[in-house]
């Protein structure tokens, strides 16, 4: 029986991610089972809808047309993506525009913006909505697994965040650098969450997961920075082991030497990686989920100027898994065999701090 009050979050169900729409599903999946009643917002976001372009109707150039056209796969990816949200969570009811959000002041009873990037104005070009700005009653204002995404904000939006967070009643981040950049800005302490993707056991993404028909032992790639370093490691990792190589590709060009997946669902997605036998990627939300399936996996941070590398090597820190991090001048020898027992061990303590940590939350909203 869930509780009465109605809990809201905000945060980028839309876009055609793995790592989003996962991490949207568990957070709300967390709430549920914590006993609450929960829905997405369903926030009709422009700048979402200019960069990410999910059907015909959402065209906007020539450019866009012919990439449109000229991808199939991307278009039967981007569906699969969001019948995945459309079965797996529970979404509002009314679609609401930038200046219609002030009309859910009266539909719920406490708002949750996290987690993701959603307090990073560069990549929302200045929309303030993921913080709230929205919300009339400061009470009502929460956060959980906040981040900025970067180390230190613009100066062109340091007032403009200053002044939409100060007035919030909870805060919880996702990375010791959001606590640094919160306190530094509004004087204001937070709590360090983790991702909300690892707030739920195995058992509930194995409900979830949708077997493929692919035979056989593999490496799993997911290269969500398009790193030719990255690729050449699975390969000669993959010529080593004697293993084949899937690749989940949303590039649009192949991968030689691989067998490349380009429409997979979040449910495949799982599966591939679920099913491999090792793991190498770039993505955040790749380490996590070869973490909770307990993989041996490599990964390589970001080499670019403008990066998101913080929440990697953080998460890498906390584990004691820093060794896995792809480096060229390495033997595939000299990697440490990561040891589940003991990070099993971490992973549950700061699952139990962080749901403890929501459920707070979530139990003050009563109030």
């Amino acid at each position: 029986m869930y509780k009465k009050k109605r809990i809201c979050t905000i945060t980028h169900h839309t876009v055609p991610n793995y790592g989003a729409v996962l991490q949207v599903f568990a957070l709300q999946k967390a709430i549920l089972k914590l006993g609450y009643n929960s829905e997405i917002l369903d926030y009709d976001s422009d700048r979402v809808k200019k960069k990410y372009v999910t059907n015909f109707f959402q065209i906007r150039s020539f450019k866009q047309l012919l990439k449109y056209i000229a991808f199939p796969s991307e278009k039967i990816r981007n569906k699969k993506i969001r019948d995945f949200v459309k079965q797996n969570i529970k979404i509002s009811n009314k679609k609401y525009k930038r200046n219609e959000l002030v009309l859910a002041n009266n539909e719920y009873d406490l708002f949750i913006t996290g987690s993701d990037q959603v307090w990073n104005l560069n990549i929302h070009e200045g929309d303030t909505s993921y913080m709230l700005d929205f919300v009339v009653d400061s009470r009502k204002k929460g956060s959980y697994a906040a981040s900025f995404g970067y180390s230190e904000i613009p100066e062109k939006f340091k007032e403009t965040t200053k002044k939409c967070l100060k007035d919030f009643y909870y805060y919880n981040v996702r990375e010791k650098e959001g606590k640094d950049i919160l306190y530094n800005l509004i004087g204001r302490e937070s709590q360090v969450v983790v991702d909300p993707t690892l707030l739920l056991e195995k058992n509930d993404y194995s409900n979830i997961i949708k077997e493929t028909n692919f035979k056989g032992q593999y490496i799993f790639i997911y290269n969500l920075t398009q790193s030719p370093s990255l690729i050449k490691f699975a390969k000669d990792f993959a010529e080593n082991k004697g293993l084949k190589v899937v690749c989940i590709n949303t590039n649009h060009k192949k991968e030689e030497g691989c067998i490349n997946i380009n429409d997979a669902s979040p449910q495949e997605f799982l599966g591939y990686l679920k099913n491999s036998e090792y793991v190498v990627t770039s993505s955040f939300h790749g380490m996590i989920f070869s973490l909770i399936f307990n993989k041996q996996f490599f990964y390589e941070l970001n080499n670019k100027k403008s990066n998101n590398n913080s929440r990697l090597i953080n998460l890498a820190r906390l584990l004691g898994i820093e060794d896995r991090e792809i480096k060229l001048e390495k033997s595939f020898e000299m990697y440490t065999p990561i040891n589940y027992e003991e990070v099993n061990k971490i992973i549950k303590i700061e699952q139990q701090i962080s749901l403890g940590v929501l459920e707070k939350m979530l139990k003050q909203s009563e109030a």
